[in-house]
């Protein structure tokens, strides 16, 4: 086991630049999650630090090994990919093994190992079987064993759960959950599901177009994105976003005025865009109540989603279940001003006095 980092690590290809200048440090037993939409870098950087992908400039460093030159075989690392990559002609037994014959390990080696992985991960009643007689779940477990039994220094995964039915995903991503923790070793995953990212990481890393956007704990990023994109791309449902500006500490859009906190810098006529959360826009009275119209109600069984609008701005609310909210409800709700985030029109970064300097960074 040992740290993975990453220094200005970019890539090119040709005159498009792919990914601009990582650096990131993952610590010791730590898992990363690598999350954007499709095209944003993630799994080209995550290819980087197996070697699968030559770095244009930078480093990558695992442990005190500068690894940037050096072969994938040579970086004591082990990678697991969307699609499972078995070889469909051998036993399970034979997947699981066949790395270590290949490094010439003892006999007597590989066969404890691949004993004490296949018992981890569930595996014995199948060791016998070609990947073809498996279900999706179980050659995932066994992509997973044939990694897991190198004992590496960094595991690298690549969207694995992507080609696995929604009700499968949740169990396997319990287990990798659990796997990380028994483990105990560095875990780089990549994965465009933010529910994923959410509940596996320690860490995320998002990534648009190639630039890293935010780097945070999860409950971090998800109560203080840093820009619009990330307050956008986090949370399901997305973040309520409407344009206006700063008057005197109230943000004004058309009919809608609502009265902002403290923390946020408070300049007269300046455009921001308002930020609240389904979930966090209260129903009944309290600070800032308006009447909500509901346009549209989804019900997602303990909750009920209700997209109409308030003050003319759309808006979606998040509530218990109700039974009896019927499309043309209206009631009131209230925005509590904790719970409200602004971000600059056109640069779109974080509005915080509490944090100004981070704001300074984050937009230069």
């Amino acid at each position: 086991m040992a740290q993975v980092k990453l220094a200005k690590v970019r890539k090119l290809y040709g005159d498009v630049v792919a990914v601009h200048g990582v650096d990131l440090l993952i610590d010791d037993g730590e898992f990363i999650v690598f999350l954007g939409p499709s095209g944003c870098g993630k799994s080209t950087t995550l290819r980087m630090i197996a070697g699968l992908e030559n770095i244009s400039s930078g480093t990558v460093h695992i442990g005190s090994r500068d690894v940037t030159s050096l072969e994938p075989k040579d970086r004591d690392i082990a990678m697991v990919f969307q699609n499972y990559a078995l070889y469909p002609h051998k036993t399970i037994r034979e997947n699981l093994a066949f790395g270590l014959k290949m490094r010439r390990m003892d006999r007597a080696e590989i066969e404890t190992r691949v004993n004490s992985t296949a018992t981890m991960l569930g595996l014995e009643p199948f060791l016998e079987r070609k990947p073809k007689q498996l279900s999706g779940g179980q050659m995932q477990r066994v992509a997973l064993g044939r990694a897991l039994v190198r004992n590496p220094e960094i595991f690298l995964l690549d969207e694995p759960l992507s080609n696995l039915d929604a009700k499968l995903r949740v169990k396997m991503r319990e287990e990798i959950a659990l796997l990380q923790k028994e483990v105990g070793t560095s875990m780089v995953y990549v994965t465009h599901d933010q529910v994923e990212a959410m509940t596996l990481a320690d860490r995320i890393v998002i990534m648009r177009d190639g630039h890293v956007q935010q780097i945070g704990a999860p409950l971090e990023v998800y109560d203080k994105p840093a820009n619009l994109f990330v307050a956008g791309f986090i949370g399901s449902p997305e973040m309520n976003l409407v344009d206006g500006r700063l008057d005197g500490g109230v943000f004004r859009a058309d009919e809608l005025s609502l009265d902002m906190p403290a923390n946020i810098v408070g300049a007269a006529n300046e455009n921001v865009t308002l930020g609240i959360r389904p979930e966090h826009i209260t129903i009944g009275d309290g600070p800032n109540a308006r009447t909500f119209r509901a346009n549209v109600i989804e019900q997602l069984g303990s909750q009920t989603l209700c997209v109409g609008s308030v003050g003319g701005q759309p808006m979606r609310v998040l509530m218990e279940r109700s039974d009896t909210v019927t499309r043309g409800s209206e009631f009131t709700v209230s925005f509590q001003p904790g719970r409200l985030h602004a971000f600059a029109t056109g640069e779109g970064t974080r509005i915080d006095a509490t944090n100004q300097e981070e704001r300074e960074l984050i937009a230069s």
